[in-house]
């Protein structure tokens, strides 16, 4: 008689021993080594839903043709005697007003994604976890860069001609795109504490509001009552909007400005961004 003995497996796959290993199924690993791609994945899934909701150009195409035209003929006469005369304070001022408050529709982007569990679905998918973060504000860069240029175009067809030339034109762009990318992580932040985007866009506006038309945007800061001036001379938006009028025409603003206001873009960044991904990874872990 035959004796039959039965050999067991080689190995033998226990989901117990895998657990107790640290090591997680393939399908729901997550691989930050995919950061690169999988953000450029979600800036052009960002940038799709733009090209199919128009309606989220309108603040980007209206209010910097409808700010400059508006501002400039209520305001050029009584400061400045005429239009002309006073577009080199207003342009560079509202280049920097309109691509701030721009930036406040990234937190409450986010929060309306959050509102609606589309991060919940990227959960799912082995993918970097802030890529869904990053892609969308990448993608915003082409909002402040719609943004300032149709400002700076604006005035120039009224009359306002830089005196640095559109050499100075880049500089004042780029540093106004990178001062408004830096300032809406503090917004996304806001979009991960509040609620609703509704809250995210009261609060954005409290803040905006005083920082972009309490500065020295519209008027010579000399002509303030002097507890007034005490503030925007201290307030960081005039900083940036005096380094773009000095990379712009060189008269008013010092070198000093534009130091400033690209070091206080860079704390606020490495301040801000960091608090954003730890708490959007919290709340969606």
């Amino acid at each position: 008689m035959t004796a039959i003995t039965s050999s067991a497996p080689a190995s033998v796959s226990d989901p117990a021993a895998g657990r107790a290993s640290g090591s997680a199924p393939a399908g729901t690993r997550f691989s930050e080594s995919r950061l690169i791609p999988n953000t450029a994945s979600m800036a052009w899934r960002s940038l799709i839903t733009m090209a199919r909701n128009p309606g989220e150009f309108y603040d980007v195409l209206i209010q910097p043709v409808l700010f400059t035209v508006m501002f400039a003929q209520l305001l050029g006469g009584a400061i400045a005697g005429d239009v002309e005369r006073y577009l080199p304070t207003l342009v560079p001022g509202l280049m920097v007003v309109n691509a701030l408050t721009t930036s406040q529709s990234a937190g409450v982007d986010l929060r309306e994604d959050m509102d609606k569990g589309v991060f919940d679905r990227f959960r799912t998918v082995p993918m970097s976890r802030i890529a869904p973060v990053l892609g969308p504000v990448v993608t915003d860069l082409l909002r402040y860069l719609v943004c300032v240029c149709l400002t700076l175009l604006t005035g120039v067809v009224m009359g306002y001609r830089p005196g640095n030339g559109w050499s100075g034109a880049i500089g004042a762009t780029v540093l106004t795109m990178g001062c408004a990318w830096a300032m809406c992580w503090v917004f996304l932040f806001l979009g991960t504490v509040f609620s609703s985007a509704q809250a995210v866009t009261s609060f954005a506006v409290i803040v905006l509001f005083p920082l972009t038309f309490l500065s020295s945007a519209m008027v010579p800061v000399g002509t303030l009552p002097s507890w007034l001036q005490v503030f925007v001379r201290h307030n960081p938006v005039s900083h940036i909007i005096d380094s773009s009028r000095y990379l712009l025409d060189g008269a008013t603003g010092s070198a000093r400005d534009v130091y400033m206001a690209i070091i206080g873009s860079l704390v606020v960044l490495a301040a801000m961004a960091p608090l954003t991904i730890a708490r959007y990874q919290r709340r969606n872990a």
